[in-house]
């Protein structure tokens, strides 16, 4: 019979703790001090809130370590949160804190499980297992809407950071821990100045696929709103092949009818995105353009600098094969819509001009640079259906707002390209 776990109404964080502990008879979770009989408690994780209405999830195994994971890499968080974070992260380390802490969650082991079975159903004990054999404490989130994961924090109880997670749990994101894992060893294989986490392990545990990444180095600060220069640009366009070719004879565009036939499980999205992609493959199919990698989600909230030295993180949704350009559209697309809440509509319109100095100096053909914001478009209208079949959640902001604005500018009479993006924007 499936445990039914008390827990608020409200609770956004229910589902991660059935992800990370629910998947073996041994394991429950509950309630501090509701634990079922049978089962003796193992660790403690107090919840927090995140901001945004996210919670944040922490091992109360080692104050040092459960400090650290609330301190680390304060100086790439906004600044409003930094002070609340390290006040907080104080308290635990002391002990103060633990007193006011309104949820905590206890991990139940099945009384009788032998030592040598906890690393096959206790995460901490796997990923211990994983870095070395010291013992580890861990912190976790995962978000809201399509794209939600868990990402891991793990910590040695001297405080030192070990590693971060990625949780490949459904269609989509074993799909984007496998792309991500795949793209930073295209960058081990190719020296950069552009830092990036070394891959540690990728395999998979209790049915879940994990990525486990290098920490980066502790004294990085973020890097701020501009966009990456041209040669960081270049130096990831160049991490595969660049080759140059007619868009619909293009891997690329091969594998985008494929994912929208394949990975979109609504059939009124399907038909919608199919009748876009064959309006923009009547309108520009034999249009010329250059195909290299891209970051995928180059934005500022994944990047940082230490020194001169500039770190890019989060690869998972990079290809080897996509329209060269992407990235600095990507990178104004999302600072417009994600963090300074802009319609939809501004957002497509600002991104396709800030860009274009970006496009130039890549030597992107005029032509191409028209029409690559509605490339641009499409790639995510597609990522979001693939994510939202696997979740079930949308994100209310974006979608069905995108498809609208991709028929207006694909398929009304005379709209192509750059003109019509500004045009519907």
């Amino acid at each position: 019979m499936r445990r039914v776990h008390q827990v608020p109404a409200t609770a956004n964080y229910g589902w991660l703790f059935d992800l990370l502990f629910g998947g073996s008879p041994a394991v429950t979770w509950a309630q501090a001090g509701q634990l079922p009989a049978g089962f003796d408690g193992v660790e403690q994780f107090a919840v927090l809130p995140a901001g945004g209405g996210r919670t944040f999830m922490v091992s109360l195994a080692d104050r040092r370590g459960s400090a650290s994971a609330l301190t680390s890499y304060n100086a790439l968080r906004p600044a409003s949160r930094r002070l609340p974070r390290r006040a907080f992260g104080l308290g635990i380390r002391s002990g103060l804190a633990q007193r006011l802490l309104s949820t905590r969650i206890d991990i139940g082991l099945a009384a009788g499980t032998p030592a040598s079975s906890r690393a096959a159903v206790l995460p901490g004990e796997h990923l211990s297992g994983l870095l070395g054999g010291r013992p580890v404490v861990i912190a976790f989130g995962g978000g809201s809407g399509p794209y939600r994961k868990p990402v891991l924090q793990v910590f040695g109880t001297d405080g030192t950071p070990l590693g971060y997670v990625k949780v490949g749990w459904n269609d989509w994101t074993r799909d984007a821990v496998r792309n991500e894992a795949a793209a930073l060893r295209a960058c081990a294989a190719s020296p950069m100045r552009l830092g990036v986490p070394a891959l540690l392990h990728y395999g998979t545990w209790q049915g879940l696929d994990l990525m486990v990444t290098a920490p980066l180095p502790g004294r990085v600060r973020r890097a701020g709103n501009s966009l990456p220069g041209a040669d960081v640009l270049r130096e990831i366009c160049e991490l595969s092949a660049v080759s140059e070719t007619e868009l619909a004879a293009s891997s690329w565009w091969a594998g985008l009818r494929a994912r929208i036939a394949a990975g979109v499980a609504d059939p009124a999205s399907r038909t919608r995105l199919e009748l876009v992609a064959d309006g923009l493959e009547r309108i520009a199919g034999r249009s010329r353009m250059q195909f290299g990698r891209w970051h995928g989600d180059l934005v500022p909230w994944n990047l940082a600098r230490l020194g001169t030295r500039l770190f890019a993180w989060d690869w998972e949704s990079s290809t080897a094969d996509a329209p060269v350009g992407f990235d600095p559209l990507h990178f104004h697309f999302q600072v417009a819509f994600v963090a300074q809440r802009r319609p939809l509509e501004d957002a497509a319109a600002y991104a396709a001009l800030r860009a274009r100095p970006a496009l130039t100096a890549l030597a992107v053909p005029a032509d191409a640079r028209d029409l690559l914001p509605v490339l641009h478009l499409i790639e995510i209208a597609v990522r979001h259906e693939e994510a939202r079949s696997a979740a079930g959640d949308a994100d209310g902001r974006f979608y069905p707002a995108v498809l609208d604005l991709l028929e207006r500018v694909c398929l009304e009479p005379g709209s192509t390209g750059q003109r019509a993006v500004d045009r519907a924007a």
